[in-house]
């Protein structure tokens, strides 16, 4: 499926359809889902499924603040929308520009996560505070649906502070967003992180880690790549995805 080298910064072969429906919004921004449902989504079962059938846990992460933090059933909303985090870059996408950058934000932080899936494979923990969720209200009742396909697993680093926070970081060098805005992206990643907690579904160690793990992949992975983008260096390889088929979709 990719021919390119899955850990070079240039665009892989398999975004050639992706890339040629660039100009149906809809269309491109549900390829980055699917995307991300397979890349990301596939392994991170795998692995959870895998620890809870060995249930065994390498050390205790735990620290008395966790024990401390109240269940907020309403910050399950913010907890709910990291899925939309995913493709916030390609959904704002206009400029030929911003959508190769999208692409390659994409690829790189799939490529920044092959470890973490490793650690969730042979240094799981087990989140033990599960049991404070209790309600029959209708957020209480969507975050335990999730918790039958997500077992308590897979904790740190949290993969919803780490890949929301990589997007948040990525998104001033793409977009000419304005102050207020981007504060209020920060101000929805902040609620996020705090809702990881308040769900019951991280210890304070799981954020902390993910934080580690977002600035890390940023800074080694992602933000060179996004400014090679920017600086042109991608551009031959985008017109290669775009060989034999000169045409793209209208949207």
């Amino acid at each position: 499926m990719m021919k390119s080298n899955p850990f070079s910064p240039h665009p892989w072969t398999m975004w050639k359809y992706p890339w040629r429906k660039r100009n149906n919004r809809l269309v491109f921004t549900s390829l980055f889902g699917l995307f991300f449902l397979a890349a990301i989504g596939i392994p991170y079962g795998m692995t959870n499924r895998i620890s809870e059938f060995f249930d065994w846990t390498l050390f205790d992460p735990s620290f008395g603040i966790d024990d401390g933090i109240p269940y907020m059933p309403l910050l399950n909303l913010a907890y709910f929308s990291f899925y939309a985090y995913y493709v916030l870059i390609p959904f704002f996408a206009s400029t030929e520009r911003q959508k190769q950058a999208a692409i390659v934000f994409s690829q790189r932080l799939f490529v920044a996560t092959i470890p973490v899936f490793f650690i969730f494979l042979f240094a799981p923990v087990e989140v033990s505070i599960r049991t404070e969720v209790e309600g029959d209200d209708a957020l209480t009742s969507l975050l335990s649906l999730i918790h039958i396909v997500d077992q308590p697993y897979n904790a740190w680093p949290s993969l919803h502070v780490g890949h929301s926070l990589c997007v948040v970081l990525c998104v001033p060098l793409i977009y000419n967003v304005n102050r207020f805005a981007y504060a209020l992206l920060w101000v929805a990643w902040l609620l996020l992180t705090l809702s990881t907690m308040t769900t019951q579904q991280h210890y304070l160690f799981d954020v902390v880690t993910g934080i580690l793990f977002a600035l890390i992949a940023h800074y080694r992975f992602i933000k060179p790549a996004i400014l090679q983008c920017n600086a042109n260096k991608f551009d031959d390889a985008f017109e290669h995805l775009q060989a034999n088929k000169p045409e793209t979709s209208s949207g």
